[in-house]
């Protein structure tokens, strides 16, 4: 019987570090093309081709994928409402095709946009990044993932170019429009008095929200009074405190749309609280359709995001990119306007 070649007797001929011979068999990006030849060089002349590296090594792929989570201090309990159907959809998908997947999360406040890429991809050998995130990604930080090659797909965030040539593939979900549909909805039964509650300064989706309610209102009306914008953070209390704050107006909204469903909920606590009746005094919607919204009093009329889709889809243009270099794409899902018993028309007594 062979005297069977260990990883020890490879990195010794080649004069490397086995670490760096178990990253060229999982074919890491971040190894040098002078180790990874002197490490093929050496498997080559030992017959070091186990089963499993041998498929590796001939198909160039570990059949693993990074799915990283990235998001500002502190996390948000509305966070994981969202990117939990998401990872289902991804894992789902992969599952079907004999790929695994590893899931890292890191915080964008942690380090330089390289040192954070660095950190992400230490010690992982992958044929494919799926970067979720609602947030901006520094360019210094797409530049760098750029050069490492890698297939990546950004769900929630992007497009993006390296040199004016698009990196990886976009995956996105309407956050304008459909604001914009809510706005018409509320208009058509009569609100002239509309307010709205945002989301995180800064976050990539709120921005939109806000954006878009903004053009909604140029669109029915000269003039939108500032006070009927009130700075969330997509918390409970926000949402509370957005109400309170919009009836110490003299002119008080007879109806809110609110960034989240969460900041909704806080709302119709506060209108309770001040002794409104919901959807009679103030109309209210929310956004994500997350599963109380059902159950609230009255229902939520909320806006449906299609996160499972987005996942799926996420995974299918990422499995392309790995087999056929298809990427530069951008795709927007559509949302769904989910109308309950929290909206309805305005009282007639009520000044238009």
């Amino acid at each position: 019987m062979s005297k069977k070649i260990t990883q020890r007797e490879v990195a010794g001929l080649a004069k490397v570090s086995t670490g760096t011979v178990s990253r060229v068999i999982n074919n890491h990006p971040l190894v040098s093309k002078k180790a990874k030849k002197k490490v093929l060089r050496a498997i080559e002349t030992l017959n070091y081709t186990p089963n499993l590296v041998a498929r590796s090594l001939a198909q160039g792929r570990t059949q693993n994928i990074l799915v990283e989570f990235l998001d500002k201090n502190p996390i948000l309990p509305s966070t994981w409402q969202y990117e939990l159907p998401i990872l289902q959809g991804i894992n789902d998908f992969f599952a079907l095709h004999d790929y695994s997947i590893q899931i890292g999360m890191h915080s964008l406040d942690s380090s330089s946009p390289e040192k954070l890429l660095k950190k992400i991809l230490s010690n992982k050998s992958v044929d494919g990044f799926i970067i979720l995130t609602s947030w901006d990604l520094d360019k210094m930080f797409v530049d760098a993932l750029a050069k490492t090659n890698i297939p990546t797909v950004f769900l929630g965030n992007g497009p993006y170019n390296f040199e004016g040539t698009p990196v990886g593939t976009t995956i996105l979900f309407d956050n304008y429009h459909i604001i914009q549909e809510a706005y018409t909805l509320l208009h058509s039964l009569g609100h002239r008095r509309i307010a709205f509650i945002t989301g995180s300064e800064n976050q990539l989706h709120a921005k939109l929200r806000l954006d878009a309610f903004r053009e909604a209102a140029r669109k029915y009306q000269e003039d939108l009074p500032e006070e009927y914008i009130y700075y969330g953070d997509y918390s409970v209390n926000s949402g509370t405190e957005g109400i309170h704050a919009f009836f110490k107006i003299p002119e008080t909204p007879t109806a809110i749309i609110c960034s989240n469903d969460l900041m909704a909920i806080g709302a119709m606590r506060a209108a309770k609280e001040l002794s409104l009746n919901i959807p009679q005094d103030i109309s209210i919607i929310g956004f994500d359709d997350i599963e109380v919204a059902l159950y609230s009093t009255p229902p939520l009329t909320s806006v449906k995001v299609p996160t499972y889709e987005l996942g799926t889809l996420g995974a299918r243009k990422l499995l392309e990119s790995i087999h056929e270099g298809i990427q530069g794409e951008t795709h927007t899902l559509p949302s769904t306007l989910i109308v309950r018993n929290s909206v309805c028309r305005l009282n007639d007594q009520t000044d238009s």
